[in-house]
C-alpha cells in the first residue's frame, strides 16, 4: 500500500492526502455555474497557487497556462475535449483564456511531494 502524500501549495494551503485536495477542488467547481467568474478570493488564491505548481514543471519553451498573467478564473464548458465537461479556465491579463485541469495540476503537486 502506498503512503499518502501531503499536498502543499505555494500559498501555504495543505491537505494530508491528494484525495482531500481533489475533493476540495471538485467542491469548488460545484459552487460555480458554467459561465461564472470565480468570485471568492480564497478560491482564486488556491487556483492561482495550484496553477503556479503546474506551470513550474513545464518544459522550456512550452507556453505556461498563466501566460501574460492571471486576470481571473471562470467555470466553463470545455468544448475542445471529449465529454464537454465543465472545468476552470484561466483568463489572462491579455484577454486570452485556456482550460485548466485541477486534476492534472494535483498530479504534478503529488509528484513534487515524492
Amino acid at each position: 500500500m502506498s503512503k499518502a502524500k501531503t499536498i502543499t501549495l505555494p500559498n501555504g494551503r495543505t491537505w494530508p492526502r491528494k484525495g482531500d485536495a481533489v475533493d476540495h477542488f471538485k467542491e469548488m467547481l460545484a459552487r460555480y455555474r458554467d459561465g461564472s467568474r470565480v468570485s471568492d478570493p480564497t478560491d482564486h488564491n488556491d487556483l492561482a497557487s495550484l496553477l503556479e505548481v503546474y506551470d513550474s514543471v513545464l518544459d522550456a519553451g512550452r507556453p505556461s497556462k498563466a501566460g501574460a498573467g492571471v486576470s481571473h478564473f471562470e467555470r466553463r464548458r470545455d468544448q475542445d475535449h471529449p465529454g464537454h465537461t465543465s472545468c476552470f479556465f484561466v483568463v489572462r491579463t491579455d484577454g486570452t483564456s485556456i482550460d485548466f485541469s485541477t486534476r492534472r495540476a494535483l498530479d504534478v503537486a503529488s509528484e513534487k511531494a515524492s
